[in-house]
């Protein structure tokens, strides 16, 4: 047993550095996380503009028959529609055009660069398609991406975004753009870093339990570095592998033989026949809406700030109790046992918008009037507490309240940088003599 212990001991101490390097990292860009994550262009940004009737009624007839997915949007004046991966209404776009884009997001442009790879604020394999793209920058230092191909805008971040992006969300998600551009290789970067990490906590919490069974006492070491890195390890320990473990599983998923799936009876509508849709229930103005055909065929509206769910269809939506809970049962072949109106749940936590909770013999259902679905199982419900629970620390009760969750993760956070800073000092200290 001596040597087993002597075996997690020499890889905590060891490994301690480069370890502690990424711990400080993601500690301390967790941190920023908590109020500005990775700057994105969100529905509720595109540009809002009146609808064409004419165009739409074209731009749909060139539309293949059958939708899987659908996305209407505007840029420079222009509509596009999203379908089936393609681009329907694709311009290329004119200094007029960029103009227009520009004066849309409220800055006159500065300066206009033609980039024919991704970069550290477009970063993602799925935008290659759409290259070049020609990168504005305003007069306010902000960027707007739009594809040469389509003239659809990729992406906006404003200066304030990117600063912090690069002590938050850059650092943290480990967003270096030659690795995150193929997301297979970003992947198991990420997972083998973590997993790493999550073994040399555990070996660090075994180490610290170990110390206080054989002694009896709190105070074990002369040395303030080494009772600090104790203490806090004891202290916050579990919180800290519970941190780096979540980072872990937001990109891995639980082996089928620690827990099998239970697959769905039915699977969800993936597809829709283009002359079930109703283009009239489209508003007269908006800035991205989107074809949703689970749990009804419906449109989920942005114009600006404002969301709306809306019929696509001659048939009015429902989210009552009554009309879902067949849906339901279709889904997952088992009998719907109890039904019940939710704010906030363990799994459910949507802004304080209200909804519903479903249960059955092995699927908890939740849904709200804004078009949110999930059927989750036994094993969609661990990968949640897995990740984002972990991860987040959403505990209902706490997490409602706003000022006492933030001082909760503050304490948690800072206590393990505590943990990271004195390790890292042991760390340095014990390369020193060497």
């Amino acid at each position: 047993m001596k040597k087993v212990f002597s075996f997690m001991y020499k890889c905590h101490k060891w490994f301690g550095l480069p370890l502690a390097l990424m711990f400080l990292m993601w500690y301390c860009s967790g941190i920023v996380m908590m109020y500005h994550s990775f700057p994105r262009i969100s529905p509720s940004e595109i540009p809002v503009e009146k609808t064409d009737s004419a165009i739409l009624s074209t731009l749909w007839f060139n539309l293949p028959d059958t939708l899987r997915s659908c996305r209407i949007t505007h840029s420079a004046r222009h509509m596009l529609i999203h379908a089936n991966g393609e681009t329907y209404g694709a311009f290329s776009p004119t200094r007029m055009d960029l103009d227009r884009i520009a004066a849309s997001f409220g800055t006159k442009i500065e300066k206009i660069d033609t980039l024919h790879d991704v970069d550290k604020w477009t970063p993602f394999n799925q935008l290659m398609t759409k290259l070049p793209f020609y990168r504005i920058i305003g007069d306010d230092s902000s960027y707007i991406y739009v594809s040469s191909k389509t003239g659809e805008i990729v992406q906006q971040c404003t200066l304030s975004e990117r600063r912090w992006a690069w002590v938050g969300a850059l650092p943290h998600y480990v967003y270096i753009t030659p690795i995150r551009r193929d997301a297979k290789l970003w992947r198991t970067i990420v997972i083998w870093m973590s997993g790493l990490s999550t073994v040399s906590v555990i070996f660090g919490i075994i180490i610290a339990i170990r110390f206080l069974l054989k002694k009896h006492k709190w105070h074990l070491f002369k040395k303030r570095s080494w009772q600090w890195h104790y203490s806090w390890g004891l202290v916050f320990g579990l919180f800290m592998l519970a941190f780096i473990f979540s980072g872990m599983m937001s990109l891995a998923q639980i082996p089928d033989w620690i827990m099998k799936s239970k697959e769905l009876a039915n699977s969800p509508v993936m597809s829709v026949a283009k002359s079930r849709i109703d283009l009239s229930t489209i508003p007269q103005s908006f800035g991205s809406a989107s074809l949703m055909t689970d749990p009804q065929l419906m449109w989920s509206v942005t114009s600006g700030k404002k969301t709306s769910t809306i019929a696509a269809s001659a048939s009015p939506i429902d989210f009552s109790p009554a009309f879902m809970t067949p849906i339901i049962e279709h889904q997952t072949g088992e009998k719907v046992i109890s039904v019940r109106k939710i704010e906030e749940d363990f799994f459910y936590h949507r802004g304080g918008i209200p909804g519903w909770r479903a249960r059955t013999d092995h699927f908890s259902v939740y849904w709200n009037e804004k078009g949110y679905f999930r059927i989750l199982d036994r094993k969609a419900k661990a990968h949640y507490v897995c990740y984002r629970f972990l991860h987040t620390m959403k505990i209902p009760g706490l997490y409602q309240i706003k000022w006492l969750h933030s001082i909760y993760m503050w304490v948690i956070l800072l206590g393990g940088l505590m943990i990271v800073g004195t390790g890292t000092w042991l760390s340095l200290k014990a390369l020193k003599n060497l």
